[in-house]
């Protein structure tokens, strides 16, 4: 029998309402999404009645309606089923008891009885116990009492553990949600660990949606050398819906308290942060050292789909402040601060940006040159002469200064045009370009210049002709169907000799040399340095895929030719780039069984039969929680020293909730240890734990490179972690995480895909 009551959401939707936020990331939990009754699918959420299904009704008169068997109650997208219920038209109360179930696509309530008032729009459902459906969470209430304004739970029980594990819960005497408020409150929390009370809360605030509010985050806590105890206790201020700021008083007990701060906006068109940390007094320094502080902004501007603009600035108060303080926006081994600031146009025919850009070096080194400012302008696509002639330009102004230089100031002029050929199929490439580069010097110094210091003009042609083929075949790999591509290419270049020794370094380094490297038509960045070059580059790329189109393996191998070698020079910086460095590159990436990845890179001089740099690792990847790599890296000279390290990281599961993690790096040239961790972890269904030592080389940016009795201190810490999952942040407790610490973190392997 089917009966219709006018009983509006309101009650039912403050019930629906105890969920966890939808913006917090999933936690990885033991539990498992329960199955909701068949009875829930295809209601109609958008019907505002009420309908009650019985096996038997009995009217009294027209005081009321009684119904029994397998009473089954639904509204909208709620179901409630009962042995028996009630309904009174003169109160419009609605009655049921003996085992209530109530369900909806978030809340699963058991309870002994429910009552509804459908006059005032209220219901209370007594002894109840209730569970999340899609995710990790349940509880108890002695009373659950929901009305068109807030719903309460009496002597409420919260905690994401599974049923018969009582390893954390907040116990609370109260819980109140007031309807469309986004949070909720619980007066007189305990919350307890094995049924043992830890700390008591008189009063606390909690999400149910995606509002934000002001308040006390999740403290930090740990340990080093250089800093002694720490603990770091975030604030966080919500100022208004697009902006809000985070205060953290950070308590060192070597040091002194330091405060932190972050500043978030977020526009239509712009968008931004403001970091600052500031520590008054360091105790470890002298009275005179003077405050310390870093200061971070990072803004982006989308003004129209045309112009967009950007600030990057990082400062800090001396050179030494990463190293003993930390941060969280920039690294210990950070050997540069960049600051930098831009100003972009996007035309149909123009691309223009201008720039201000700088790098604070730290420690006794030379300082960088600032570009103040950078104007650079090129078409934004090429112009087609003829059926495949394409013409393009660039052209760049600059303005560098730098007080500590020989050159204490330059300006430079800069055009490119080019004209390109290509030919283009799906099997054959062939690409002629020449281009002519025009650069113009005006240099200032301290010291007295000669006119060809003062003003230099340099003017060199370029020549590049690239072909490549694209070669595939079926093939037999290892038993199984697979295609293997055979990728050739070859590249001439030629460019000739100029003498620009008496040109400034303002913007230009040696760039690193690998496979890809040996078909750029310049091994410089910037535009101080344009290399001599009459050459052949050969290479070629082999892959294997199988039958899903994945990557197995691949392999690259090239070499550079010359025709003429260069010119001798008494720039140093060029003095390297001689016919000596003929060099071979190779690439190995191989799939090579089931998880396991082989990866290899080299770079080799064949003239000299030197080995200039190389790298290889082996990784094991089991799950998400195994994982094994073996590496090492090879380098002849980084500012004139040879480095050769070995290193190994693992994560192996002891038990079904233990996790042993560990890392270790050696430098095999030195023979001592230079950066290693080792953790244990316990994560069960609900909790977690993680307990980390680490021992690391301490960077000193005041000692030459070379020093290496004195880079060779060592600074110890460790670190203790709790997590309450569903009632903390589980966001980066997993074993990428944890190997993430030291000064080498864990990379994963080149893991090979189409």
């Amino acid at each position: 029998m089917k009966r219709g009551l006018s009983l509006t959401g309101l009650v039912w939707a403050a019930m629906a309402s105890m969920q966890v936020r939808a913006d917090q990331p999933p936690i990885q939990t033991c539990y498992q999404p329960m199955a909701l009754p068949q009875a829930l699918q295809g209601l109609d959420t958008s019907d505002q009645r009420v309908r009650i299904l019985s096996d038997y009704v009995a009217l009294e008169g027209n005081k009321s309606a009684v119904f029994s068997g397998q009473v089954q109650i639904s509204h909208k997208d709620t179901f409630l089923q009962a042995p028996n219920a009630r309904y009174t038209p003169e109160q419009q109360d609605l009655v049921a008891e003996g085992g209530i179930e109530y369900f909806s696509n978030e809340l699963y309530v058991s309870s002994d009885f429910f009552k509804a008032n459908l006059a005032n729009n209220t219901a209370t459902l007594g002894q109840a116990k209730y569970q999340f459906v899609a995710q990790a969470g349940r509880g108890e209430a002695v009373a659950l009492t929901a009305s068109a304004q807030t719903l309460r739970l009496d002597q409420a029980l919260f905690t994401t553990c599974p049923e018969q594990d009582n390893s954390w819960g907040l116990h609370a005497e109260q819980i109140s949600i007031a309807a469309n408020s986004g949070w909720g409150e619980a007066y007189h929390a305990v919350f307890k660990i094995k049924d043992i009370p830890v700390f008591y809360l008189p009063y606390l605030t909690f999400p149910v949606s995606e509002q934000r509010k002001t308040g006390v985050l999740i403290p930090q806590v740990g340990s080093s050398q250089r800093l002694g105890l720490e603990v770091e206790v975030p604030y966080y201020i919500n100022l208004a819906e697009n902006y809000d700021l985070t205060l953290s008083p950070r308590y060192m007990s070597k040091r002194g308290t330091q405060l932190k701060s972050q500043f978030r906006y977020l526009t239509e068109q712009h968008q931004g942060t403001l970091q600052l940390e500031y520590l008054h007094n360091d105790s470890d320094k002298p009275a005179d050292f003077g405050k310390r502080y870093l200061g971070h902004l990072s803004h982006r501007s989308d003004f129209n789909p045309r112009w967009r603009g950007y600030v990057d600035f990082t400062g800090v108060s001396d050179d030494a402040y990463l190293t003993e303080l930390g941060s969280d926006y920039n690294n210990q081994s950070d050997t540069q601060l960049y600051r930098e600031a831009g100003l972009s146009y996007f035309g149909e025919h123009i691309n223009s940006k201008l720039k201000i850009q700088g790098f604070e070096i730290l420690g006794n080194y030379t300082q960088a040159y600032q570009a103040v400012p950078q104007l650079s302008l090129a078409s934004a696509k090429p112009v087609t002469l003829g059926n495949r002639l394409q013409a393009s330009w660039y052209s760049q102004f600059a303005h560098f200064r730098n007080d500590q230089a020989f050159y204490t100031s330059a300006n430079r002029i800069h055009l490119e045009p080019t004209l390109r050929l290509p030919f283009i199929t799906p099997a054959f490439e062939l690409t002629a370009e020449s281009s002519l580069l025009y650069s113009y010097y005006k240099q200032q110094s301290l010291s007295e210049l000669t006119d060809e210091q003062a003003e230099i003009s340099r003017i060199l042609p370029k020549f590049r002709l690239h072909a490549r083929l694209n070669l595939e075949r079926e093939y037999d790999w290892f038993g199984e169907q697979a295609l293997q591509t055979f990728e050739p290419q070859v590249q001439y270049l030629y460019i000739p000799y100029r003498d620009q020794s008496e040109i400034g370094l303002y913007d230009t380094t040696r760039l690193q040399d690998d496979y890809y490297g040996l078909f750029r038509q310049n091994r410089f960045s910037g535009l101080d340095r344009i290399n001599e070059a009459n050459q052949f580059t050969v290479g070629w790329t082999t892959r294997f895929y199988d039958n899903t189109e994945n990557e197995l393996f691949r392999f690259s191998l090239g070499q550079i030719f010359f025709l003429k070698e260069p010119e001798f020079t008494d720039d140093l910086l060029t003095q390297d780039l001689t016919s000596t460095e003929s060099m071979l590159a190779s690439e190995m990436v191989w799939h090579w069984y089931r998880r396991w990845y082989v990866s290899s890179a080299l770079q080799y001089d064949i003239d000299s039969k030197q080995l200039i740099k190389s790298n290889a690792s082996i990784d094991y990847r089991g799950d998400e929680n195994t994982l094994l790599q073996l590496n090492h890296r090879y380098t002849r000279a980084v500012s004139g020293v040879e480095i050769q390290q070995l290193g190994v990281i693992g994560a192996i599961p002891l038990q079904q909730n233990w996790q042993l993690i560990g890392s270790y790096y050696r430098d095999i040239t030195n023979h001592r240890m230079i950066d290693a961790n080792v953790g244990l972890q316990y994560e069960s269904c609900c909790w977690a734990v993680r307990f980390v030592a680490r021992r690391q080389v301490r960077a000193d940016f005041e000692v030459a490179i070379d020093n290496l009795n004195q880079l060779a201190r060592l600074d110890s810490g460790f670190s203790l972690q709790f997590v309450f999952k569903g009632f903390g942040d589980k966001a980066g407790f997993g074993v990428s995480d944890m190997l993430s610490n030291g000064i080498f973190s864990y990379r994963r392997p080149y893991l090979l895909t189409n």
